[in-house]
């Protein structure tokens, strides 16, 4: 196993287990050694996606900053593509749609190359490269300020742009959601998304379940927004049975 594909066995395992996790247990459950284990953390760690506790490691309730592109697209690749998939099954030809920016939203143009007359509206730019060479869609830009690290764009112009589009739906990604809505470490984030979400008939949040239980400081919107989530089967109970209480469509999509 090589050391990516170890890091995020670690940080599955740690939510399987409630969110920590003790080293031996990581040891023994990986068969290598404490040095192996401790430096796969201290990566993790510096990437603020664990956090170290006496003895062992827990996932971070706060977010402070978004993660890069690199570090997304290696974290989760299989229920990022499922989820993008079943998202994708939506999608009709002649729809007007927005995929937010992120590796899950990627996910979804892969399987969206087929659609006929298909106007995509984004501010992600690796989604732009990927159905400029591989569809016939329509592509809009929503412009902005870049940002290097997602490889995106965001802010007042980009909100602008939305504000003037009427969309099909709006697929959504989120760094960090609860129970009290959808948050975002990155204030010029939260117009963007919440003229997606106002500019669309449909509004769907697409993300993995490690997603869950994380708060970051900006307030993007309330899970009531919602029309629908589409997850994978880790997301635990209580988060099943409040969203389903409070009226949102749950999907949740199999593993392999």
């Amino acid at each position: 196993m090589i050391p990516a594909e170890r890091q995020q066995r670690i940080l599955s395992l740690i939510k399987e287990n409630n969110g920590v996790l003790s080293i031996n247990d990581l040891v023994r459950l990986l068969n290598v050694s404490h040095m192996t284990i401790r430096r796969d953390l201290q990566i993790l760690e510096q990437n603020k996606l664990v956090e170290s506790v006496t003895g062992g490691v827990r996932l971070p309730n706060q977010l402070i900053h978004d993660l890069s592109v690199q570090i997304k697209e290696n974290f989760a690749p299989e229920e990022k593509n499922r989820i993008g998939e079943r998202a994708a099954s939506y999608v009709q030809d002649g729809q007007c749609i927005y995929l937010d920016e992120g590796t899950t939203s990627l996910a979804l143009a892969h399987h969206i190359t087929d659609r006929k007359n298909l106007t995509v509206v984004t501010n992600d730019f690796d989604i732009v490269g990927f159905l400029a060479q591989n569809s016939s869609a329509n592509i809009i830009h929503i412009g902005g300020e870049v940002r290097r690290d997602t490889r995106s764009s965001v802010g007042i112009f980009a909100y602008r742009t939305l504000s003037y589009l009427n969309m099909d739906y709006a697929f959504l990604s989120c760094s960090s959601w609860d129970l009290r809505g959808i948050t975002t470490p990155d204030s010029d984030k939260v117009l963007v998304k919440q003229a997606a979400m106002d500019s669309s008939m449909h509004k769907v949040l697409i993300c993995d379940s490690s997603k869950y239980n994380k708060v970051a400081v900006y307030r993007v919107a309330e899970l009531t927004k919602l029309t629908e989530m589409i997850t994978d089967i880790g997301l635990p109970e209580d988060a099943k049975t409040a969203l389903v209480n409070l009226g949102i469509k749950l999907t949740l999509v199999e593993d392999a």
